[in-house]
């Protein structure tokens, strides 16, 4: 049985008029602005919000804990899925998804045409659960990338926030509902923003070798771990992260107040990691990438690479995170 406020769950519920007074899911429609008519889930467990967009696939908004803000959010916020290609509607948030097909620039192969970091992002969400059980705020939904006649895929996702722990469970299992094999490439985007990220923030990690994507990463590969004082311009830069192999693994952003996120994953089904890193005023980002293929470089390198897994008809993948909150080196 968890705790909130320092209480355990019994406690509590003697001492308030509804369990709601410090845990709750409520739903919302946007009623103006370039998201209107889409869904949020605001999800409350003591000290920790988090935003839930079910119309993007039921990946994460802004996330506060003790009202302070961790999730980056881009000037496009999330508006309806359709308005204009990724770079247009791409709103960051704590977790975008990518996927189910492809992540990293766009490509083209059998199974059609992949737009950058695939569709999963304009996908809505059937949310089938939503509610506060006895330890944690819990909500679940299934989500559906198909088309006629190629890949259908079926995600169904479960957020869970233990009371007491300052830490969000994301876990995915993708079936495939179709006749034939199929090989999915999924990337999550953690987004991290100020105050979390900053000049002099550290990101540390298990990675065995740290390489540049290109040649703007190239110039600040020295100084990975260390985010940069912001710069009216500062190109973005993207580092690859070798993992040690078939084991759970963290990575964590540390802030100079003492402030940080931890996010661990299994290397088994998610053997590749990416630093996303931008140090520009106005676009201060931390991204944290764990994916099911070691390259960014798109689905074509992938199966050049032989990094593709098949999943073959009625078979399923079990992904997930989580994702922590650290105060004063020590997990809340």
């Amino acid at each position: 049985m968890g705790e909130l406020y320092g209480s355990a769950i019994d406690e509590v519920r003697r001492r308030t008029g509804s369990l709601a007074q410090v845990a709750s899911v409520d739903a919302s429609v946007r009623t103006d602005g370039p998201d209107a008519g889409t869904r949020r889930l605001r999800l409350i467990a003591g000290e920790l919000e988090v935003e839930l967009l079910p119309d993007r696939g039921l990946d994460l908004g802004q996330v506060r804990h003790r009202g302070v803000p961790l999730a980056w959010v881009s000037p496009t916020g999330w508006p309806r899925p359709g308005a204009g290609g990724f770079g247009a509607s791409f709103g960051g948030g704590l977790v975008t998804t990518c996927g189910l097909l492809s992540f990293g620039p766009p490509s083209i192969d059998a199974e059609g045409e992949h737009p950058q970091h695939g569709r999963y992002s304009g996908l809505a969400a059937s949310v089938t659960r939503a509610d506060v059980s006895d330890d944690a705020v819990v909500v679940e939904a299934t989500i559906v990338e198909a088309t006629v006649l190629g890949a259908h895929l079926e995600l169904r996702r479960r957020v869970r926030l233990p009371f007491g722990e300052g830490r969000i469970e994301l876990r995915d299992e993708i079936v495939n509902r179709g006749s034939r094999p199929v090989e999915p490439m999924v990337l999550y985007h953690v987004n991290l923003g100020w105050p979390v990220v900053d000049a002099g923030s550290v990101l540390r990690s298990l990675a065995e070798r740290v390489s540049a994507r290109d040649a703007a990463a190239e110039a600040g590969l020295g100084s990975w771990a260390e985010f940069p004082e912001p710069a009216a311009h500062y190109p973005e830069q993207v580092f690859v992260h070798e993992l040690p192999a078939e084991r759970r693994v963290a990575a964590e952003v540390m802030s100079r107040a003492g402030l940080g996120i931890r996010i661990s994953f299994d290397t088994t089904v998610l053997p590749g990691m990416f630093q996303w890193r931008v140090a520009q005023e106005g676009a201060v980002v931390l991204g944290v990438e764990p994916a099911t293929a070691a390259t960014i470089l798109g689905r074509a390198d992938a199966r050049r690479r032989g990094l593709l897994r098949e999943l073959a008809p009625g078979a399923s993948w079990r992904l997930g995170l989580d994702i922590g909150v650290i105060r004063n080196g020590s997990m809340t």
